[in-house]
């Protein structure tokens, strides 16, 4: 229920983005993901740049609910604004104290904070949950373009003596099928931390990529992760087929999820199935240490054999929306300097290309 005009809260901006306490206030929700947390907000920073700030409703100077936003400048082009960058990572509004009136003062707060600093474009990308109030955006922040992908998540069996078969009965045949050949296979799984084991995730990563005709993470990236999110949220495992990594594997944990990553194989290794080996048994080691969902991440409309490939894992459809702000003029400018938006604003996302 909104609550009436003189007692709707008030939005704070706070410059350098949201408090370790804010951040720790915010996520106390079960639904919770990583991406509104300082950890990985400082991963932002150090990874992509920009300046950070974060929109913040309190109670008692506690905080409710928020929404974070990265600001990237290009001098004598003109400043981006994302919620969040960094592969359309989720932002929006977001926290333990959110309701109605939270979101409607925290996206007002938003819309008059782009009419006062004329960005070329301001983005706003929701989470699932975020994406059912699509009207309450739609309204305030009256969007120029909107933009979409497929979320996809599966939901995790508790730990117990029935793991396995309750978890083989909401995958797919066929990746019943590959799963259960790929825990025949001889691999090792090895948890590790180290800098090879990092650098191995990498290399298979950028040979994925290169094949694919895809953008690789960089290894700055992923260095930025190791150092600012934390080890207890973070985990590598690596498919060892005797002294060769076959697969690699790094998720991240928060709240009650866990978010499927950085995902490499080696491509002799492939028909063996090792990425499926290190899925069922991070899949495992996930449902032990309590989470329940696994974040298979977004998929393009256009990318069938992906979208296949998660759902053959029990993964369920959970669109989520972008919403874009931008001016005549904005977009005027941003058209000025399409052929460059990838180099002036890496890891942002601008506008959508085939709107321009």
């Amino acid at each position: 229920m909104l609550r009436a005009v003189d007692t709707l809260p008030a939005v704070e901006r706070v410059r350098g983005g949201l408090s370790g306490r804010d951040s720790m206030d915010l996520g106390a929700v079960d639904t919770s993901m990583i991406y509104g947390a300082r950890c990985f907000h400082d991963f932002l920073a150090e990874a992509v740049g920009g300046e950070q700030l974060a929109l913040v409703v309190r109670e008692g100077g506690q905080a409710q609910a928020a929404l974070c936003l990265f600001e990237k400048t290009v001098p004598g082009v003109g400043t981006v604004i994302n919620s969040l960058p960094w592969y359309g990572s989720h932002g929006g509004c977001f926290g333990a104290g959110l309701d109605d009136s939270a979101r409607r003062v925290l996206l007002a707060a938003l819309r008059e904070y782009v009419n006062e600093t004329g960005p070329l474009s301001a983005t706003v990308i929701c989470t699932p949950e975020e994406s059912a109030h699509v009207a309450a955006y739609r309204s305030a922040l009256a969007p120029r373009a909107e933009d979409s992908r497929i979320g996809q998540f599966t939901r995790l069996p508790a730990a117990g003596p029935d793991f396995e078969r309750e978890l083989e009965a909401v995958l797919r045949q066929k990746t019943r099928n590959q799963a259960r050949k790929a825990r025949r296979q001889d691999f090792v799984e090895e948890v590790r931390d180290d800098a090879d084991a990092w650098h191995a995730l990498h290399e298979l990563h950028v040979a994925n990529m290169a094949a694919l005709g895809g953008m690789a993470k960089p290894w700055s990236h992923l260095e930025a992760l190791r150092r600012h999110i934390p080890a207890e949220r973070r985990r590598l495992s690596l498919a060892m087929a005797g002294d060769e990594v076959a697969a690699a594997l790094l998720v991240l944990a928060y709240g009650s999820t866990v978010e499927y990553l950085v995902p490499a194989i080696a491509v002799e290794h492939r028909s063996r199935q090792p990425l499926s080996f290190l899925i069922w048994h991070a899949m495992q080691w996930a449902a032990e240490q309590g989470y329940a969902c696994w974040n298979w991440g977004g998929t393009w409309g256009v990318q069938d054999s992906l979208h296949h490939f998660k759902a053959g894992w029990g993964a369920v459809d959970r669109p989520y929306h972008y919403f874009i702000m931008a001016s005549e003029a904005g977009v005027d400018r941003i058209r000025t300097h399409r052929g460059e938006l990838r180099t002036l604003f890496p890891f942002y996302y601008v506008y959508p290309f085939t709107a321009l």
